[in-house]
This record gives structure tokens, C-alpha cells and sequence, in this order.
């Protein structure tokens, strides 16, 4: 079994990179791959680890870049590449004054949209959630602490954190919708970047972002950029959804990768390897990858 989406401190995930090659080894994971957002800093620490204390198996180099496609927010997993090219590329776009200020322009725009819709929710706790670059978690901890906030703004995104920013902040037709694309780097630009670096890049759980028109979405994305395949195992996908994804890949002779999307604490069902249980993704599907391993 392998598990090749996972994250740690170095993004949203609760794991440091020590506790997560532990938790590989445990569950016996022959193969995967840290994909931390927008950041390949893991890769940096692995490099001064004697990993072999820690995991026996193999890793692959990864990261889950944000992107936009037709003005919409997706990630693109990139496997396989040299890390130190990509880490170059990415130091150099979210340089720290450009993310400090991408992250004040969307707090408040998001401060005076809870106003609009006198939202409830404690001050003192918004304020201070400025200083964590994962504020929306913070944020969202806080609006569905009161029944009411749901009742105004009656859209399907209290649920689940990941309902709180597919349905509502990535989603135009939500009240709550904050665009983020116009922060991020265009999909081609990732791609570029990991084909340079020697890497294939995947684009990451379609039927996550919530779409209405995931399947004419898939088509689009496949007609205009140069992805190398499709995150097909997943886990909140069901069967239909997995075969659904899987067919097309196979017919654009497209790779096929798959992961749990671990986040340790903050993402509770989502376990390492198996997600909500029953994820068993096999090696064979590495066959055709044609990268170098890291270990």
C-alpha cells in the first residue's frame, strides 16, 4: 500500500516530519510522498534526517501547488522533481511580503463580508487569527459555533472545514466567496515548473473542489494544459466517482495517482493510508512514472 498525499507542520497538516515517517512505518506504507502546500521545506529537513531510523520504505518528492484555471482555485500534485529548482521558483513568487499582503487583502475582505451578513462570532478570536497564515480554520471554528450563522447564510458549507472553503470561499456563487486566483500562479506556470524540474504533475482530487460541471471541467483541463495524470484514489471518493476517474485517465493514456490528503489532527477521518478506511491504493500504479525516488 502506498500513500502518496500527505501533509505536515510545514503547511495545515499537525504531523512534524519525524512523527509522519513514524506513522508511515507503522502502517506500512511501501511507498509516499509529502505533499505540503505551496512549499517543499519537508524535503529540506529530510535531507539532514537518517531517514532510514525513522521509515523503511520509499519517498517520492512531492508538493500540492495551488493554482488557477479559468479563474478557479485547483491544486496540481507534482511528484518526482528536483526539489531545490522548485523551492527556488516557489521562494521567489511567495516572496514574505507578497504573502503577508495577499493574507491582509483576504482577511479583511473576508472581515467585512462576516459584517454584511452580521454574522455572529467573537471578536477577539477573528482579530487574532491575522496571525496564523491558516486563519480560515480559525475562522471557521468560530462561525459554526452559533446555530445562526448557518440560518443567514443558508448555504450547504458549515458541515466540514473542507465544505467552509470549496462550497463557500472558493465557490463564486457563495456569500462568502474570496478569490484567491488572482494570488496564485496560473496552471501552466506549475506545470512548466515541474516538467523543468524533472517532475510530473498530476492534477489533484477533481470531484473535491465541488464543482457543478466536474465532468465538462475534466475535459476542459485535459484540451488546454499538459498534466501528466489525475489523482483518481481518493478519500471521500466514492466508487462511482474512483471508476469515473479512472476511465478517463485510461482513455487520454493518462497517469493515475492517489492519497489519504492526511492531515493529522486537522483533518481527523482522513488517516494515513487508508483515509476514511478502506483507501488501498497499490504500487503497481508507480510503474509508469519514470521518476527518480528521493530515498
Amino acid at each position: 500500500m502506498i500513500d502518496l498525499h500527505m501533509h505536515t507542520i510545514y503547511s495545515d497538516g499537525t504531523d512534524s516530519v519525524v512523527e509522519l515517517l513514524n506513522n508511515a512505518n507503522k502502517k506500512d506504507l511501501k511507498v509516499i510522498s509529502i505533499t505540503d502546500h505551496d512549499n517543499v521545506d519537508s524535503y529540506k529537513e529530510l535531507d539532514n534526517l537518517n531517514i532510514e531510523r525513522y521509515y523503511n520504505g520509499r519517498i517520492i518528492v512531492g508538493c500540492e501547488f495551488t493554482t488557477s484555471f479559468n479563474d478557479r482555485l485547483i491544486e496540481v500534485l507534482g511528484y518526482g522533481f528536483d526539489y531545490k529548482k522548485v523551492d527556488e521558483y516557489l521562494s521567489n513568487f511567495y516572496t514574505n511580503e507578497f504573502m503577508i499582503s495577499t493574507r491582509i487583502t483576504l482577511f479583511n475582505r473576508l472581515v467585512s463580508k462576516l459584517k454584511e451578513y452580521n454574522l455572529k462570532y467573537d471578536e477577539k478570536v477573528i482579530e487574532n487569527a491575522i496571525k496564523d497564515k491558516f486563519y480560515l480554520i480559525t475562522i471557521y471554528n468560530e462561525l459554526i459555533k452559533y446555530k445562526e450563522n448557518k440560518d443567514i447564510i443558508n448555504e450547504d458549507l458549515f458541515n466540514t472545514y473542507s465544505d467552509f472553503i470549496r462550497k463557500g470561499i472558493y465557490n463564486k456563487n457563495s456569500k462568502l466567496f474570496l478569490n484567491h486566483a488572482e494570488f496564485k500562479p496560473k496552471i501552466e506556470d506549475i506545470i512548466n515548473i515541474i516538467h523543468s524540474s524533472d517532475g510530473i504533475a498530476f492534477l489533484a482530487h477533481p470531484f473535491q473542489y465541488k464543482f457543478d460541471d466536474t465532468e465538462e471541467f475534466l475535459d476542459k483541463i485535459y484540451n488546454k494544459t499538459s498534466l501528466d495524470g489525475i489523482e483518481c484514489f481518493y478519500t471521500t471518493f466514492s466508487e462511482e466517482q474512483t471508476e469515473y476517474i479512472k476511465e478517463f485517465a485510461n482513455k487520454r493514456h493518462l497517469l493515475i495517482s492517489g492519497g489519504s490528503d492526511y492531515h493529522g489532527k486537522n483533518k481527523r477521518n482522513f488517516e494515513l493510508g487508508s483515509g476514511h478506511g478502506s483507501l488501498n491504493i497499490r504500487e503497481d500504479i508507480l510503474e509508469n512514472f519514470n521518476i527518480t525516488y528521493f530515498k
